[in-house]
């Protein structure tokens, strides 16, 4: 019935000219006084060969584009400010279409402009961090040729940035990359513990790896993942004593270590991405972006993160692995 009455609104024009046609035959009928048969004949005649041979199928078209226009307007939902009503009721609907289409690939290449300048930034970064650790081996060999230990640890920091930028450029598909199961969680630490083992030794550190046997509903490769980012972290800023891994019966999985600590006026800013704060400042192969990371990861994986610390004393990083148990009714 609505694409009735805007069919019948949009040819309003047409339908008034036939009835001035029509009331100007009665009107010249009436003053030459004419019999009246002929003329209702006439108007029957022309009635049904005009609903027949152009109404009709002028209908139906009519109909089929405006299907098509509500169709085209269903598939683009995003449109925030509707096109002013003018035309035709069927361009009107394709216009409000169009508009729609339009913004949602304005969006779309907003995002991607944004996503482009984010990705060149960081590998601007990435480059100048990178050399770090290049630099260093250069040092290294014409200083101390035989000093292959410290080269191994120079060569580990660039493995790390390799790694980390290959995270960063997975984190936008990762959606299309998770595989949810129920996996065991002390075995995940033990293999990303295993892979900082060198630098645990050539820096003199502990390791408190407690026995616990929980299992959680988790992307396996992407809790390895924020671990390794985490252990990175407590290695990185951990000059002596002793990082504890552990897990309690609520599936809060801790990550402590006895290092620098984090400023409190930094600590609500850790996740940021490209935020190093007073210890990254210190330290020239910071980043910024493995806590970012972190975040990014437990959030698709709807895993909280939290870390507390105390400047001199160390931090602790807690990362909630639990999820809610079905009810039953």
């Amino acid at each position: 019935m609505r694409v009735f009455l805007a069919y019948l609104y949009d040819r309003l024009a047409l339908f008034l000219g036939v009835l001035t046609l029509g009331a100007a035959a009665v009107l010249l009928f009436y003053l030459f006084g004419l019999p009246w048969g002929p003329l209702f004949y006439c108007f029957l005649i022309l009635a049904i060969l005009g609903a027949g041979l152009f109404l009709a199928p002028d209908f139906v078209r009519y109909r089929r584009r405006a299907i098509r226009a509500e169709a085209l307007a269903r598939q683009a939902p995003h449109l925030t400010e509707p096109v002013a009503p003018e035309g035709p009721f069927a361009q009107r609907r394709m216009m409000e279409a169009v508009e729609s289409l339009r913004r949602e690939v304005a969006r779309l290449e907003g995002q991607l402009a944004g996503r482009q300048d984010e990705l060149m930034e960081y590998y601007t970064l990435w480059a100048h961090q990178v050399k770090t650790p290049l630099a260093a081996m250069g040092l290294i060999l014409q200083s101390n040729p035989g000093d292959s230990e410290a080269m191994r640890q120079e060569l580990f920091k660039t493995e790390r940035y390799v790694e980390l930028v290959l995270g960063y450029l997975r984190i936008y598909s990762m959606n299309a990359d998770l595989r949810l199961e129920r996996c065991p969680v002390r075995p995940i630490a033990a293999q990303a513990v295993k892979k900082f083992a060198p630098q645990f030794i050539y820096k003199g550190l502990s390791l408190e790896l407690e026995d616990f046997s929980n299992q959680v509903v988790t992307d396996r490769k992407w809790l390895l993942f924020m671990l390794e980012q985490i252990i990175s972290n407590a290695v990185k800023y951990t000059e002596r004593g002793v990082i504890r891994i552990a897990m309690d019966q609520n599936d809060v999985l801790s990550i402590r270590d006895q290092g620098v600590g984090v400023d409190p006026a930094d600590l609500p800013r850790v996740f940021e991405r490209g935020f190093t704060g007073r210890n990254g400042r210190a330290e020239a192969t910071s980043t910024g972006l493995g806590l970012y990371l972190t975040r990014r990861v437990a959030d698709t994986l709807h895993n909280r993160l939290e870390m507390e610390s105390q400047v001199g004393q160390g931090t602790t990083v807690r990362l909630f692995l639990g999820r809610p148990k079905p009810r039953r009714d």
